[in-house]
């Protein structure tokens, strides 16, 4: 699909000179800050140089005081504590650095995960039988738990106690746990309302700790864990997120986990810079891995072990189960397409569902997103297992995911999510339905200027303007995620010189000039539009974020390609 190139509007030209003028920065620089929000010098100064001292006091979430009292008290009266956790990166992490604390202060704590294939995503009566056979007291959730109505109501008949901590959009009844702690359930405008699961339970991890005046420098050693799920769970990356995503990327880089540094060792990127792609694309599918193809427990175990031995042991299997995950994807989306070839009418339909007997639920996920990427449409994916279909959806700008399915609940058995992402079960005989309904909902909501992809252009540059000090401060913009993404810039009619060629896997690798200014390019995935620049002189529009290559201990810029068409 051709992208729609959307530069940003200039609505800020005097505070952004102003700023560059005041700051001794980049005008350029100066204007993006601006376009994002971050107009007076304060501002600036908390953006490009966070401080872990500029955390939101965790008990403005409602519902932490309450939740935190009945930790403390389970914690002196020796009651057993099972946290039920989730099987994404998210959920992992959070349950992970939940049970570190826990042990750390002493409780009788043990942790769960449902099965994927067998009990789904959320809280499960499986689950509950076996917080009863373990004689548990109280259940804390992790990533679930605010749809869990009838599942509370079950564990309280079992004399369970609940305190729900989420941060996914709540149904229209809530659980009656005993304390329920998800920022979701107060107005956007408050602390904390993006945070992703393992913000929450690091959020609760702060509380109890200042509760129970403990020293919170302690707790630092786990911001790789909330790096992780944050970076891996693609909640914006503003605000609180940004400031522990960026402590927690460095905390990863030296972390003191066995089993982390095992998986970064396994994966190839020891010693390298690890920022938010590496987490997203590298250490997350591992993690995932073994929770998409059954069970998740494994991945616990790498993040908690003090085992050296063990550490590397369970990082060679997950190294191993995310390839098996990748041959499954890949058989998956050949799949998927082939139906779209022969059941949508992309020039009518504007979501996409796709149902199939023979798809493991554990990918799902991961071929609904590449479908969004090549078809920007919603897309719901769903495995049916004999007289029920579990489906993954996901969603494109514009559209809220999560508020379509519940013009849809009729057809649905459940569902929750996010704006962008959601599950949903559902009977095989409803499918078309839904896929009916949905299709009713997409077109309210989404126009055909929906339907196209966009680059967001933060800002045109002439190559000139790219020099070393403009590289380095945007590089303190980092991380980047939702809502902070690295600047794209575009610049018009340049000339490509030297030899292009293909490196790797279809990259493409050419020089671009514009009088006595050189730059190297390099666009991942960019092989098939070498045969356009045979002829000489051919003379292209680019668009492309600044970086540092570096090579033999030198940093040199390049322009890493995000779209590239001939010029006009």
């Amino acid at each position: 699909m051709d992208l729609k190139w959307v530069v940003t509007d200039e609505t800020h030209v005097e505070e952004a000179k102003k700023l560059a003028h005041d700051l001794d920065i980049s005008y350029i620089a100066a204007k993006i800050l601006c376009s994002r929000g971050i107009i007076s010098p304060q501002q600036v100064e908390q953006f490009l140089n966070p401080s872990l001292d500029k955390l939101f006091d965790p008990f403005l979430i409602m519902g932490m005081k309450d939740g935190v009292n009945r930790i403390i008290k389970a914690l002196k009266e020796n009651e057993k504590i099972m946290i039920y956790g989730d099987y994404d990166v998210d959920g992992i992490t959070g349950t992970s650095l939940m049970f570190l604390v826990l042990n750390r202060l002493g409780a009788d704590v043990s942790y769960y995960l449902p099965n994927r294939l067998i009990e789904g995503y959320g809280i499960s009566e499986d689950g509950l039988e076996e917080a009863e056979k373990r004689n548990v007291d109280l259940l804390i959730s992790v990533d679930c738990g605010i749809t869990a109505v009838e599942e509370v109501k079950i564990a309280k008949e079992k004399g369970i106690s609940v305190i729900i901590t989420d941060h996914h959009e709540p149904g229209a009844e809530l659980p009656l746990a005993e304390v329920i702690i998800n920022p979701k359930l107060d107005s956007p405008d408050k602390p904390g309302y993006e945070l992703s699961a393992v913000g929450v339970a690091y959020k609760c991890s702060q509380a109890l700790f200042r509760q129970l005046k403990q020293d919170e420098y302690e707790l630092e050693q786990h911001l790789d864990l909330v790096a992780l799920g944050t970076a891996a769970d693609i909640v914006p990356l503003i605000g609180e997120n940004r400031i522990l995503t960026k402590f927690g990327l460095d905390q990863i880089a030296r972390t003191t986990k066995p089993g982390l540094k095992s998986l970064i060792f396994i994966a190839g990127i020891m010693g390298h810079k690890i920022g938010t792609g590496q987490v997203v694309f590298i250490l997350a599918p591992r993690i995932n891995a073994v929770g998409r193809l059954g069970d998740a427990q494994k991945a616990i175990k790498l993040l908690t072990t003090k085992d050296e031995t063990q550490a590397n042991a369970i990082a060679r299997v997950l190294n191993a189960e995310n390839k098996r995950r990748k041959n499954i994807d890949e058989q998956t989306l050949n799949e998927a397409l082939e139906l779209i070839e022969t059941t949508v009418d992309l020039s009518r339909d504007r979501a996409i569902v796709l149902s199939s007997p023979g798809w493991h639920q554990g990918v799902i996920g991961i071929v609904a997103s590449r479908l969004v990427e090549k078809f920007n449409r919603p897309t719901v994916m769903i495995a049916i297992d004999g007289g029920e279909g579990r489906g993954s959806a996901r969603s494109i700008s514009g559209f809220h995911l999560y508020e379509a399915l519940k013009e849809c609940d009729e057809y649905l058995i459940r569902y929750g999510g996010h704006k962008y992402a959601a599950g949903l079960s559902i009977s095989p005989s409803n499918i078309d339905k839904f896929r009916e309904k949905l299709n009713q909902v997409s077109t309210k909501m989404l126009s055909s200027e929906d339907l196209i992809p966009k680059l967001k252009i933060d800002s045109e540059l002439e190559l000139e303007s790219i020099n070393i000090e403009l590289v380095e401060i945007l590089e303190k913009f980092a991380p980047f995620g939702p809502q902070n993404m690295r600047p794209v810039f575009a610049t018009f009619n340049v000339e490509v010189v030297g030899t292009p060629h293909i490196v790797g896997s279809n990259h493409l690798k050419f020089k671009v000039r514009h009088g006595d200014c050189i730059f190297d390019c390099i666009g991942f995935g960019y092989g098939d539009f070498l045969r356009k620049l045979h002829n000489r002189p051919v003379y292209v529009d680019i668009a492309y974020v600044l970086e540092f290559n570096t090579w033999n201990g030198a940093n040199k810029i390049q322009l890493r390609i995000k779209d590239i068409r001939l010029s006009r």
